[in-house]
């Protein structure tokens, strides 16, 4: 119980008796700092880091993450840091249609940078680091996909790289995620702390709505 530490938040680094190597990512790092209570420390100078770290390292390889309704990359950088990367479908003036329904649209990419900062200058630092990067389409993403996902990319007849990736909406040629000839923007996230090193419950989220065109849910 938390009785046994001598502080009354301790992070993942002291309950696991993680100590700092010099092979550690900045992720690594942020993750063993992570408490009961806050991602990170209102002091804490590692998040600025991290945020740089996922705007301008490297990128080794991409593969697409299983699951949800759109596409979505998890991004590998040197040290076997990741990220999550949601791209850019809509220009930033783009507003959503009247008539579209919200689980119909997508999602916006800028909609997560905004949350990561709002939640950190309202004081709760409860959600993970997010940051905007802009990618060469060809070098970053084409070049290092490979199994299924490389197979759905194609040249627009605008002459623009796309893909489609493989989902269960939105992942067909008429949905592509296009580049400006092969330039992307897209929000990139950091990765929560591996289950094994610390397990987790996953809570319905009380104010979800119903995806259902008829029905609400009970709070609405």
């Amino acid at each position: 119980g938390a009785g046994r530490w001598k502080k009354k938040n301790p992070t993942l680094g002291e309950i696991l008796n993680i100590t700092p190597r010099k092979n550690m990512s900045h992720l690594d790092i942020f993750q063993s700092r992570i408490s009961q209570y806050e991602l990170y420390g209102k002091e804490d100078a590692l998040v600025d880091q991290l945020l740089h770290d996922m705007a301008t390292e490297r990128i080794i390889h991409i593969s697409q993450k299983d699951g949800g309704t759109q596409i979505k990359l998890i991004i590998d950088y040197p040290k076997s840091m990741q990220a999550l990367f949601k791209p850019m479908r809509f220009p930033r003036e783009q507003q959503t249609l009247p008539n579209h329904f919200y689980f119909t649209d997508f999602e916006r990419h800028t909609a997560e940078i905004a949350a990561f900062h709002l939640d950190r200058l309202l004081g709760f630092r409860r959600a993970m680091p997010v940051t905007g990067r802009i990618l060469n389409m060809t070098t970053e993403l084409y070049a290092l996909a490979d199994g299924d996902l490389l197979k759905t990319f194609f040249v627009s007849p605008s002459n623009n790289l796309c893909f489609h990736g493989k989902c269960s909406y939105y992942c067909d040629t008429a949905h592509a995620i296009c580049g400006n000839p092969d330039t992307l923007e897209g929000s990139f996230a950091a990765f929560l702390p591996p289950k094994e090193m610390a397990p987790r419950k996953v809570w319905r989220h009380p104010w979800r709505r119903s995806y259902h065109k008829r029905r609400k849910a009970q709070w609405e």
